[in-house]
């Protein structure tokens, strides 16, 4: 159940991760065969696992509607797999990512139910820009979650990690889940580059302290 929820979670992150089709500079890859490898950290800045996404079809309909089919799979900090892949196909309507949760957690979702508004990332990012409202609740296996965040663009900064340098937008995200009685409060600072997606991303508690880091560690477009 842990290992689904990680991959599922990592799907989430990364739906924001893949891009360039034709003129449009979005922020996702979308070539056939593209790779983005993940380093995910502790607290302490210690990797604890690797996660690596390929982009296995593309499906265009035009430049801004088209849908991408990727494999996600989860390696331990020796990276020896532990979980088997899961192959999540998302959606671009009009420019837009729309990050389906359900789609999010591959066939494991297969019998979730979904009602609300889906999280979408633009096309074009802006400091000061506030986007992705969402609120939706999806029951699964039993269980009902309630989900709702919001995200801003605060900054533009100059990322390096080992996969190259990148400029990038700062995004401050704030989200809330509840399962059963047990309310979750987490916010994210994420830096994006266009033609690459997320480079680096901070997950903090409620109260501010670092949960945990992810960072692209090598690229192939």
């Amino acid at each position: 159940m842990m290992k689904r929820f990680f991959i599922s979670a990592l799907c989430t992150i990364l739906f924001v991760s893949f891009n360039n089709i034709q003129a449009q500079d979005l922020f996702f890859l979308d070539k056939e065969g593209a790779e983005a490898e993940y380093a995910i950290k502790d607290a302490k800045g210690n990797i604890t696992s690797y996660a690596k996404t390929i982009v296995t079809k593309v499906d265009k309909k035009d430049a801004k509607n088209f849908t991408i089919t990727y494999t996600s799979e989860a390696f331990d900090k020796n990276k020896k797999s532990y979980a088997a892949a899961v192959t999540v196909t998302t959606e671009i309507v009009d420019g837009k990512i729309k990050q389906d949760p359900v789609a999010s957690m591959g066939e494991a979702g297969a019998n979730a139910e979904f009602t609300g508004t889906y999280p979408e990332f633009p096309s074009e990012l802006s400091v000061g820009q506030e986007f992705g409202v969402y609120e939706y609740t999806l029951k699964m296996s039993g269980m009902s979650t309630k989900a709702s965040g919001k995200s801003k663009v605060t900054a533009q900064e100059s990322i390096t990690t080992d996969a190259g340098s990148f400029d990038c937008y700062k995004v401050e995200s704030e989200s809330t889940s509840k399962v059963m009685m047990t309310t979750t409060n987490i916010n994210t600072t994420a830096w994006y580059a266009k033609n690459v997606g997320a480079v680096k991303t901070e997950t903090y508690d409620k109260k501010g302290k670092l949960m945990s880091a992810m960072e692209l560690v090598s690229l192939k477009k």
